[in-house]
């Protein structure tokens, strides 16, 4: 079932990844034979768009139109009436198989870093708070032989022991098969002396950055060691850490710690042992090498033949991560679909301009994340200042006819390459899969992956098939629960609220936009995004907008909206390109003006109940209300809140979720939140705790609703679960 609106052209859908190229037989005799592309070809071709959809394709269609897809899905609905703040622990978890669990060794959360001893490989899988071990080298579906950082396959929980991981970021192997984790979210360097061989092995030490550099807030997220010394990156300090000998203890100091001009949040490391190139997110070097991107600055900054210590010899464009080898560097860029292949260490404007790319150029890319929001106890971004927006899709699509088949290498902010003798393999942090080569191709242009690790198919994403949502945004529908995602550029919809564990939703919408926001109040649904606002005004799960509407709302311009309300009676959005909310009676015809228009800095999200309109931060810590029935100007919540991505208000009372904070703050009413009293309930950590994806616990809680018998709490960007609270 598909929907066009009336400005777009057609209703064909886009795919990714739609056919696969197989592997050619004489590359690499010893792996299993595979069905030959034509076949492959003629099997996908034979799937309808949601069928594709349920086996995890990421379909994407053209900018204003809608499909809708039912899924086969069963689950014990959530039963009763939440009528008070609920406990402070998850029942059950949604986005996911369970709030601390996963479902086996090869059920992937983000992998985000591999590293090789030409023998093991190893495999950091972010989310899930764990390192994959394999004993040998796959080159086809593989099981991993150990789990680091857990007991068993299927716990996630994370930790602070050295047997423990919360959120790893990266992963290296020495020559003499020293292993080394960036334990990103607790802050420290986990050295094991040797692989190890049996699952939730504790590491030999730990290198506290905290309290070795007296940095209290120590976000590694890089790392290289050549077993004589050692790199790492300090993302949110903004330094590169340099140990001029390997460490051979907890007591192990950095004997150099650095700013480098014209680095801002350095992240990956790639080296040939002798130069060395760090990607970052925010650098600011007013000049690169190479062919200047549309994000300048992203830029990957390079040392020529000497340690990264001080500012860096140049840089090129784009944030990338990869590894070297004497047939040159392969890497993934942090946004894009694309691999990258240099012939020789980019050291300058004419190696830089040598790269060769393979990949899915013509065709819609998987959305790349954004900068991540503030660290728990820093200071807030002033709202309105110009920053990456964090989590934001930045989906495109080319015309309305699918291109030539190819492969999405789909990095993201975990992306990297491992080269070995054996296989060259893909990390893809966005796609959620490792894939491989069999070996250097003759040709890059258009080279499909041979294999992949952790699934049969290349080109399944299999978060997407696994009922995974990224940045989810809740409404309730009448007892229908509704989970919007500006990444996943999809609707969720459960006919009922669901009761259980790992539920997956009854209707899957494929949206012509990224939407940031929804709204519900009697049977009329909005969801808004971009210059776009799709309405059902009589909603039942399975059925298609009414109306879309583009570029303009009245008479006000749309370019990047970023909250919608609607209480039955007012309709409000937010823009923050003009920095205005502007508030009309019902959905207003072409050229009507707004009753209300009110200039704030940087709004976000917007909720509104019975006129009265609470206001969140696209960035920044005021939250802020206002009576749109009176004259009134929007007050100020005295609250302390760091990026707050929504407030709402619930049957029982009034929520915010503090995301940056980890936390949501409960108030038995929004007069106890104006007036400055304490929360009613903290659901999450004490202020200044590290993230954890815990039953009890958040990582960037940005989406609250309350229905049936749970508030359903969606996490955002660095995590995708959805906790469910019960009394």
């Amino acid at each position: 079932m598909k929907f066009a609106a009336a400005q777009s052209a057609g209703s064909v859908i886009l795919a990714l990844g739609l056919l696969l190229s197989g592997c050619s037989s004489n590359e690499n005799p010893s792996t299993a034979p595979t069905a030959a592309p034509e076949e492959e070809e003629t099997a996908m071709a034979a799937l309808d768009t949601c069928q594709k959809v349920a086996a995890g394709y990421i379909v994407q269609i053209p900018d204003g139109e809608f499909d809708v897809c039912p899924m086969e899905s069963h689950y014990a609905p959530s039963q009763g009436t939440l009528t008070k703040i609920p406990s402070a622990t998850a029942e059950f978890g949604l986005s996911g198989f369970g709030p601390d669990f996963t479902d086996s060794a090869v059920s992937l959360n983000h992998p985000a870093s591999g590293a090789s001893d030409g023998t093991s490989l190893a495999i950091a899988d972010r989310f899930n708070n764990r390192v994959l071990v394999f004993s040998s080298l796959p080159t086809a579906p593989t099981e991993p032989d150990v789990v680091i950082g857990q007991p068993d396959f299927q716990d996630i929980t994370p930790g602070t022991g050295l047997a423990d991981l919360n959120w790893p970021g990266a992963v290296e192997v020495t020559p003499e098969g020293t292993l080394l984790i960036a334990d990103t979210e607790n802050g420290r360097i986990l050295v094991y002396k040797s692989l190890p061989k049996s699952h939730g092995q504790p590491a030999d030490f730990a290198l506290d950055l905290a309290a070795l550099t007296g940095n209290t807030d120590a976000w590694p997220w890089g790392i290289w060691s050549d077993g004589e010394s050692l790199v790492v990156t300090d993302t949110r300090k903004g330094y590169v850490l340099v140990w001029d000998s390997f460490p051979t203890d907890e007591n192990s100091a950095p004997t150099s710690s650095s700013d480098p001009e014209g680095v801002g949040t350095p992240r990956n490391i790639t080296s040939d042992g002798s130069s060395f190139l760090i990607g970052d997110e925010n650098g600011s070097q007013p000049t690169c090498w190479g062919e200047p991107t549309a994000n300048r600055n992203r830029q990957s900054h390079i040392w020529v033949n000497r340690l990264p210590i001080g500012a860096p010899d140049g840089c090129i464009w784009d944030w990338y991560q990869g590894d070297v080898s004497e047939r040159g560097v392969i890497a993934l860029a942090a946004g894009g679909q694309d691999a990258h292949f240099w012939p020789s260490f980019p050291v300058d404007n004419d190696t830089a301009l040598q790269r060769q790319t393979t990949g899915s150029q013509n065709t819609p890319m998987g959305p790349p994340d954004g900068e991540q929001p503030d660290a728990p106890g820093e200071e807030p971004p002033s709202p309105g200042e110009p920053q990456a927006q964090i989590g934001e899709s930045t989906i495109r699509t080319v015309g309305n006819m699918p291109q030539a088949p190819a492969h999405s290498y789909l990095g993201g902010d975990g992306g990297d390459v491992v080269i070995t003798d054996t296989a060259i393999y893909f990390v893809e942090y966005n796609g959620n899969r490792v894939t491989g080569w069999n070996q250097f191709p003759s040709a890059f242009e258009g080279k499909a992956p041979d294999f992949s690790v952790f699934d049969s198919d290349p080109d399944v994403s299999t978060l997407l098939r696994d009922g995974y949502i990224q940045n989810p945004v809740l409404a309730n529908a009448d007892g229908a629960l509704v989970a919007s995602s500006d990444y996943d550029r999809r609707m969720y919809v459960w006919n009922e609220a669901p009761g259980e564990n790992g539920a997956q939703a009854d209707y899957v919408y494929l949206t012509g936009f990224p939407a940031w926001d929804n709204t519900y109040a009697q049977g009329t649904l909005i969801i808004a995004g971009r210059d776009s606002l799709a309405i059902w005004r009589d909603f039942a799960p399975g059925n298609l907008p009414d109306e879309v509407i583009r570029g303009q709302l009245g008479t006000l311009a749309l370019s990047d909206l970023k909250g919608v309300a609607f209480d039955g009676t007012y309709l409000a959005v937010s823009e923050p390109q003009s920095d205005t909310v502007a508030v009309f009676e019902g959905i207003p015809d072409v050229g009507e003006e707004p009753i209300r228009s009110y200039s704030v800095r940087g709004p976000g999200r917007l909720d509104m109940k019975d006129g009265l309109l609470a206001i969140a931060p696209k960035e920044g810590a005021s939250v802020l209300l206002v009576d749109v029935t009176s004259a009134d100007e929007p007050r100020e919540l005295r609250v302390r809140v760091n990026l707050p991505n929504q407030a709402k208000f619930l049957p029982f009372g009034f929520a915010i979720a503090d995301t940056s904070f980890h936390r949501v703050q409960i108030w038995d009413s929004v007069d106890d939140a104006l007036n400055g009293a304490e929360p009613a309930r903290i659901i999450g950590g004490d202020l200044g705790d590290r993230p954890q994806t815990r039953a009890d616990r958040f990582y960037f809680p940005a989406s609250v609703e309350a229905v049936a018998g749970h508030l359903y709490v969606a996490e955002f960007k660095f995590s995708n679960r959805i906790l469910a609270f019960s009394e």
